[in-house]
């Protein structure tokens, strides 16, 4: 499958990573240049294709293939960033499957259908799920 992953932090490299591990074919698009040198060196034995560029930017998205893709990972640190990838990747290049990071869980809502979104992750409420689990485990 060929994936689009915008945003080059933490959680991008490590999901574009494991993506071309498992046989897909990976393009990152990441805007700031000290990052993109570093995730280029970081992913070269993954075969991913790293591309210095505003994911908002339709130019961008074109360059990096977006008409070709058939999933979209926005995955950048901020929540407008995200919502308007997922927007042009849905409606402007017709990705299939797009699924965006939520940075604030207030702004869950927005990643809807209609904002063109097949799927959202909200790590803020996994993590805060999985502690509130082991607090309430009783003491060994």
């Amino acid at each position: 499958m060929q994936v689009l992953v915008v945003g080059g932090g933490r959680i991008g490299a490590y999901l574009a990573e494991d993506l071309a591990a498992k046989g897909h074919q990976v393009v990152m698009i990441e805007k700031r240049p000290e990052r993109v040198q570093e995730l280029t060196l970081q992913l070269a034995k993954s075969r991913v294709r790293v591309i210095q560029g505003d994911g908002n930017d339709p130019t961008v998205l074109r360059e990096a293939g977006a008409k070709d893709m058939q999933a979209l990972a926005a995955a950048t640190g901020d929540d407008e960033d995200n919502l308007v990838i997922g927007l042009l990747g849905k409606r402007e290049f017709g990705i299939p499957r797009v699924v965006g990071r939520v940075n604030n869980p207030r702004n869950a809502w927005l990643y809807a259908p209609s904002f063109g979104f097949d799927a959202s992750v909200r790590p803020a409420e996994i993590i805060a799920s999985l502690i509130e689990e082991e607090i309430e485990q009783p003491a060994p």
